[in-house]
């Protein structure tokens, strides 16, 4: 008895993208500006870039960029004000950055808010 409760809730690859998504993400398009916050050489020239957004959650993003990104390094988001929403920002780090024929296709996971 005590075995059937350590078991698994879903039997399957480990690594699987959709087990570990906690927010559910949402298609939209939009351009969204870039910066760079690491303190690297290629951070200091290039800076600044921007992303093509093809998903979009509470836990991070989906996007084109024409610049290719670091595994791992640290950027900031900024999401200009579309009709009624407002603009905002978020900070998060490269999950994966891949080459594709439009430009390196760019995941971002957001770093989680803290409660006040």
């Amino acid at each position: 008895m005590v075995a059937l409760l350590k078991m698994p809730a879903r039997i399957g690859p480990a690594d699987d993208q959709d087990n570990r998504r906690v927010f559910p993400r949402k298609e939209c398009h939009a351009e969204v500006e870039g910066r760079r916050v690491d303190h690297s050489v290629i951070a200091h020239r290039f800076p600044r870039f921007t992303l093509a957004l093809r998903d979009l959650s509470f836990g991070g993003l989906s996007a084109i960029s024409q610049t290719p990104l670091d595994r791992g390094e640290r950027l900031a988001v900024y999401f200009p004000k579309q009709g009624e929403l407002r603009e905002w920002d978020a900070v998060g780090r490269v999950i994966r950055c891949d080459t594709s024929s439009m430009g390196y296709r760019v995941a971002v996971e957001f770093d989680p808010l803290l409660a006040a």
